[in-house]
């Protein structure tokens, strides 16, 4: 009897499961294919950091949908091709802002440095281990973004490795933060105009002239808004439009390097469009890029997270050997990689 009512009850829950997964496989591929299609609002910009998590959905809770439903429909082709097409966007998109193989043989005279990228969550790291990660890594320039007050902890331990900085003028906090041990020239905090006073909303990027033995790199620090509204994605797209213009403007025969915390993931229109009018490129750790940016959990990174800090360079700036490494105490990974300078 009791048997029976277990199996009773099964057939009475398994309609309601079956028009769940339906409905979850229909959303997840609108979703993916309004990302494609429609990009640019909020919504469309808030899948864009989750496209491969969602096309993993997507497939499954379409095989499940098949087994339960035991029988093809229509609508299981459509979603098929759904995800099909924004599988073939995913990949297609990773490749258009990916630097092509370079034999780096062939260019001994190429100089080389190593860079650090980290969000430092407003002093919510652990000094220890990013002073250990820092002496193990030996980067040669580091970039902090959300660094708050966080400057006098950070010299104690860099200041005597790091003869240079951009640093927050007195008595002030700052967003961004660079320690180099390569001198910076022309060194400038640009702030952007038209964003208001909004605190969650940066407002500035730092721009200068990078010295690698003589050969001038010109470097841009950035760290636009989290779209996580309409109003910050308007900031983002302001503050990016801006630096994108600014570059353009003040753009010389130097190689030009920029990175950071773009809040901003690959599948994004932002960020393609901005690599695209720039003429600049990056590289990843896999064919999927490896999450930079979780969510709830540093275990969780790889469901729960998304790439939005990025390296990028010029074509005279070939990125090799990029890393992410293990949590420090922020929200973010620390990022690095060696750039070699083709002569």
């Amino acid at each position: 009897m009791h048997s029976d009512r277990v199996l009773s009850k099964k057939k009475r829950n398994t309609p309601i499961l079956l028009h769940l997964v339906r409905a979850g496989t229909l959303a997840v591929t609108f979703l993916l294919l309004a990302s494609l299609f429609a990009p640019g609002n909020l919504l469309s910009e808030a899948v864009a950091f989750f496209i491969p998590q969602l096309i993993a959905l997507g497939f499954v809770s379409l095989l499940l949908w098949l087994v339960m439903a035991r029988k093809l429909h229509w609508l299981h082709l459509l979603c098929l091709l759904g995800l099909i097409i924004s599988s073939f966007w995913m990949v297609t998109s990773i490749r258009l802002v990916t630097q092509p193989v370079a034999i780096l043989e062939n260019h001994p005279k190429s100089k080389s440095f190593n860079v650090m990228s980290l969000n430092l969550l407003h002093m919510q790291f652990e000094k220890e281990a990013l002073q250990e990660l820092i002496e193990k890594r030996q980067p040669d320039l580091i970039v902090f973004q959300e660094t708050a007050s966080a400057t006098p902890r950070l010299k104690t331990f860099l200041t005597e490795n790091y003869q240079y900085a951009i640093l927050p003028p007195a008595k002030r906090d700052t967003d961004l933060t660079v320690f180099s041990k390569f001198p910076l020239k022309n060194s400038k905090r640009v702030h952007i105009p038209g964003l208001g006073q909004n605190g969650y909303i940066p407002r500035e990027f730092l721009s200068a002239d990078l010295d690698i033995n003589g050969t001038l790199i010109q470097l841009y620090a950035i760290h636009p808004a989290s779209p996580r509204s309409q109003r910050r994605l308007d900031g983002r797209t302001t503050y990016m439009n801006y630096v994108s213009n600014y570059i353009r403007e003040k753009q010389t025969d130097s190689p030009i390097m920029v990175l950071g915390d773009w809040n901003t993931p690959v599948w994004s229109d932002t960020f393609q469009k901005l690599l695209s009018d720039l003429k600049l490129k990056t590289t990843f750790t896999s064919l999927i890029p490896q999450t930079t940016r979780y969510f709830i959990n540093p275990f969780l990174g790889k469901v729960l997270g998304s790439k939005v800090d990025h390296i990028t360079s010029s074509e005279e700036i070939i990125i090799k050997d990029l890393l992410i490494d293990e949590d420090v105490g922020s929200d973010h990974f620390p990022i690095f990689a060696t750039l070699h300078i083709l002569p």
